[in-house]
């Protein structure tokens, strides 16, 4: 039936449903969060109770573990609370602070519980002990430790002494206060037996009050200081040190000798010692801040070598030579005396028969060395090692008999080269290897060509009944005529064409000629008539001025003593001055040779005075470049080039204004092309071939040589240098510091604006002091750089000194 159209529906209210229905979801959710929170809150509490509750039953249990303990013997928990309010403490005799009744009773107790724990019996309490030190040097700190034995005076005046001097007593019988006593005995040289006895006195003797005897000193209560050994223990020790290898030269060098050839001396085999220095040197780079220098990028381990001999001044009338060995891998160090080495030790002159055959033999071991390779062992590491001679330090003297030559006397008087003395004042000609040059070294084989001639030359004269001295006379002339100067072979061998120039005797020589000029002019010009001594000289003259400059300004007091010595003994009879300048004068006149001249001029001076004044000023001061020149280690190019230049005008102004003597022609010539060639050959300058270390050696040789028998003296001083050099610093007494020099040639006053080149002050302004500027001087210069006498100086009509 179908529906009827009049009839009404009511319908369903959705929207009112669905406002009402999210009414009640907020509010529910409202409830939720609220009783999130108060559950969440109950829940922390809960933890806190529970907490509570295990801090509860902790402090439970640990009542009940304590109860237990104390039923077991131990103290009670009263107790024990009750000490806590009092803990012990030291007073500052070592004891428990507090009532002595007290203080026993806590030690009584605490020994009881000790002994209980550690298995102790009334009867043997060192369980107890053990286990109370134990407590205390694991459980307390160093500070409170040090505290406690401070506080103790049984622990500081019987426990410590006896753990120390049984230290002691060890330590004076080890191996370091062995070494520790050589130091002494050997520090800045051998000290004597009285001074080393008196030096173990002072270091461990004191003086009793109220008493004339001694006492060790004593660093602490019934401690005594470590002593060094005594004297007579010492060197016995010593002699048990090795020292290496020692040959004696009598038995090796002097078969078929008469009696009156025979020596006394040592050696030591040339491969064993350098092998031996090779290993020290090694061992001791790696804890050096100047490590050793490798040249021309050579590997570590080849050493080039400088040896060479020289006569050891052991005092008046007491010949002796030595021949020292040294590394120019170390430097600067070679122009100290601790890095040059004994190689060979004689009482002999030093060109006897006996040396001339050990030196044959010595450039044959040199021959086979440098072809060899050598292996040693340092710490452990196995080195490769390899040598070169390329030095050899000696004066032209010793060059002389080294190449088989003449003396400097001789008509060829160079041993560098073929120059004779006629042609010695030549300011035109130069020397060097090139055709265009003049003057050419020697040649190993022109040598031998020469020495045969001279040997065969021998052969036939011997035939004659010449006398000995005609007879030398035709053998001289005759090698002159070869052009050359050569007797015999070379006793170096071919190793001759390495030796250069010596810087150090050039240099004293130099200076020394250069001051009998000065001396000779301050004679000329006084009055000496009537002069017996210095002091009866007039204040106001030229000598006098001179000593006094010399004695008080430059302060050369050995040469001050010397010339007043000359002047009362020498001068009247002609007689030169007969000093031999050291390096110290060498230095003293190159700061402050403008002193000495000034002290020469006189109020009345002509025109001729001041020239040579000028002349002496302008030698003086190229003759002071050249030495600062050559006697360097670290050179330039500039500066080699600088030298060339200096050397040229010294020598220059001596032909021309002075004298040319060996020494002023070496300097004029050979110098500048042998510092060309070193610097060439190492990176360095002719100063590594100076003797100034060596010098310095035969002075501490001498100190080693004091109180010893005439025949037994080089086995001592062998001994002695091995000690010091190399046994004493291989363990741990390298007390050998470099440092660099602080004296200077040229004075650093030259080069500020205050002062001249020459030492003078001046101007600020001005390029020259009033001296350097004045005509005369710049005249002299004029000729010296032509090579001759100028117009002008030939005006002035002074032509030489």
């Amino acid at each position: 039936m179908p529906p009827n159209k009049r009839q009404h529906y009511t319908r369903f209210p959705v929207g009112k449903y669905t406002t009402e229905l999210k009414k009640k979801q907020e509010e529910l959710t409202q409830k939720l969060v609220a009783e999130n929170k108060k559950l969440k809150g109950k829940q922390a509490k809960l933890k806190r109770l529970q907490s509570k509750v295990r801090t509860a039953d902790e402090d439970i249990q640990e009542r009940i573990k304590k109860k237990k303990n104390s039923e077991k013997g131990f103290f009670t928990l009263s107790f024990t609370e009750k000490r806590l309010q009092s803990p012990t403490a030291l007073n500052e005799k070592g004891n428990i602070n507090g009532p002595e009744r007290t203080a026993r009773r806590k030690i009584q107790e605490t020994s009881e519980v000790a002994m209980k724990i550690h298995g102790g019996t009334p009867s043997n309490m060192q369980p107890a002990y053990f286990g109370l030190f134990a407590t205390l040097s694991n459980g307390a700190s160093a500070s409170t430790l040090t505290d406690m034995f401070y506080k103790s005076p049984t622990v500081m005046t019987k426990v410590i002494p006896n753990v120390v001097n049984e230290k002691v007593k060890a330590f004076e019988n080890s191996k370091t206060n062995f070494v520790r006593s050589v130091n002494v005995l050997y520090r800045n040289g051998l000290v004597s037996k009285e001074k080393y006895i008196s030096i173990r006195s002072a270091l461990s003797m004191n003086n009793k009050e109220n008493s004339n005897s001694k006492s060790h000193t004593e660093f602490m209560s019934n401690c005594n200081v470590p002593r060094i050994l005594p004297y007579k223990e010492l060197m016995y020790k010593i002699k048990g040190i090795d020292i290496g290898n020692l040959y004696d030269l009598n038995e090796q060098f002097c078969t078929g000798l008469g009696n009156d050839d025979h020596i006394e001396g040592k050696y030591r085999d040339l491969t064993e010692l350098l092998l031996r220095l090779a290993q020290f040197y090694l061992k001791v780079n790696e804890h050096r801040l100047d490590k050793l220098i490798w040249y021309n990028n050579k590997q570590a381990g080849h050493f080039n070598v400088a040896i060479g001999g020289d006569g050891a001044p052991f005092g008046k009338d007491d010949s002796a030579l030595a021949w020292l060995v040294s590394f120019l891998n170390c430097g600067h160090r070679i122009s100290s005396r601790n890095e040059n080495f004994l190689l060979l030790g004689a009482n002999c002159s030093e060109d006897c028969e006996a040396i001339r055959r050990y030196v044959l033999k010595l450039s044959q071991d040199i021959k086979e060395i440098e072809k060899k390779t050598y292996s040693v062992s340092v710490d452990g590491q196995l080195w490769n090692v390899s040598f070169s001679f390329d030095m050899f330090p000696n004066d032209m003297k010793y060059i002389a008999f080294l190449a088989g030559e003449l003396s400097i006397s001789a008509t060829y008087f160079s041993p560098f080269a073929n120059v004779k003395k006629a042609d010695i004042c030549d300011t035109k000609s130069t020397f060097g290897v090139e055709p265009s040059h003049k003057w050419k070294p020697w040649t190993y084989q022109a040598r031998i060509k020469v020495a045969s001639a001279v040997a065969k030359k021998k052969q036939e004269l011997s035939h004659s009944s010449l006398k000995p001295t005609t007879f030398r006379n035709k053998v001289t002339t005759f090698i002159a005529k070869k052009g050359s100067r050569t007797e015999f072979p070379p006793l170096l061998g071919e190793a001759i064409d390495r030796v250069k120039a010596e810087p150090l005797h050039l240099k004293n020589n130099a200076w020394q000629q250069w001051h009998a000029l000065i001396l000779k002019y301050a004679i000329a010009r006084t009055n000496l008539s009537g002069c017996e001594n210095v002091s009866d000289t007039p204040l106001s003259s030229c000598f006098n001025q001179y000593y006094e400059a010399l004695k008080c300004v430059l302060k050369a007091t050995r040469l001050a003593k010397k010339v007043r010595k000359w002047f009362c003994d020498g001068h009247l009879h002609n007689k030169d001055l007969s000093y031999r300048f050291t390096g110290k004068e060498s230095k003293i006149m190159s700061n402050n040779f403008m002193k000495l001249i000034n002290s020469l001029s006189l109020n009345d001076d002509q025109s001729t005075h001041i020239f040579k004044l000028h002349i002496f000023a302008i030698i003086a001061v190229n003759l002071r470049d050249a030495v600062s020149l050559f006697s360097r280690i670290n050179i330039t190019d500039e500066e080699v080039i600088l030298l060339k230049k200096v050397s040229g005008k010294y020598f220059r102004a001596c032909a021309l204004f002075a004298s040319v003597t060996p020494t002023t022609w070496t300097i004029g010539h050979v110098v500048p092309t042998h510092t060309h060639q070193a610097k060439q050959q190492l990176g360095y300058g002719l100063g590594m071939n100076s003797m100034e270390g060596r010098e310095a050696k035969h002075v501490s040789l001498a100190k080693f040589a004091r109180n010893t028998h005439h025949s037994t003296r080089w086995l001592q001083v062998f001994r002695h240098e091995y000690i010091s050099l190399l046994w004493l610093r291989e363990n741990g007494c390298d007390s050998a510091k470099y440092t660099t020099t602080r004296n200077k040639y040229i004075p650093a006053r030259c080069y500020t604006a205050q002062f001249c080149h020459c030492g003078q002050p001046k101007v600020s302004e001005q390029p020259k002091c009033d001296f350097c500027s004045h005509s005369v001087h710049q005249i002299i210069y004029d000729s010296i750089d032509q090579g001759k006498f100028t117009a002008e100086a030939r005006k002035l009509g002074y032509c030489a000194l």
